[in-house]
């Protein structure tokens, strides 16, 4: 055929390897950007960067894999709608991109910001309106945006920084 179907577009309904040569222990699927941990603990990430998603100091969208900033080691990074968030290997929690990254503020971050707190991490989820995070002690924390409940924590309050969700 001619024009717009699948097989003469730049989709691919088959897999295509991510450019780069980087070895990659996993990665994580965003909205509209994606990020991976290499198997020496360096985050990358890549696609949309209208928020500082990509975490490498710009907001310049790329096609290709670029480092996250700050030269922090990740045992893992996940993504969201509109961010990031990683634990690093000491179990410390960083995210970037839009607002709710749980720092104590609402503001973007183009590069990785401490998750306030100093909980131990070993696992962390970055959603579109709020995030959450698994202590290593077991306990849930979330921060961000509550009208629904989502944080856990009995309210409906917004939290820009980690509450303990109830039961945990």
């Amino acid at each position: 055929g001619t024009g717009g179907d699948w097989t003469e577009s730049n989709n691919s309904n088959v897999p295509v390897a991510v450019s780069g040569g980087l070895t990659f222990q996993s990665v994580s699927a965003g909205s509209r950007h994606s990020c991976g941990v290499t198997t020496v603990g360096a985050a990358y990430c890549w696609g949309l960067n209208v928020t500082g998603e990509l975490g490498n100091g710009t907001n310049d969208n790329s096609n290709v894999p670029v480092a996250v900033s700050g030269g922090l080691t990740f045992q893992s990074v996940n993504t969201g709608a509109f961010g990031s968030c990683g634990v690093t290997t000491t179990g410390a929690a960083y995210c970037w991109g839009d607002g709710f990254l749980g720092n104590g503020t609402l503001m973007t971050s183009k590069v990785p910001v401490a998750v306030s707190g100093g909980l131990t991490f070993q696992s962390v989820s970055a959603g579109l309106l709020h995030s959450c995070g698994a202590t290593t002690a077991g306990a849930a924390y979330c921060w961000g945006l509550n009208d629904r409940g989502a944080l856990g924590d009995g309210t409906n309050t917004d939290s820009n920084v980690p509450v303990l969700v109830s039961g945990s």
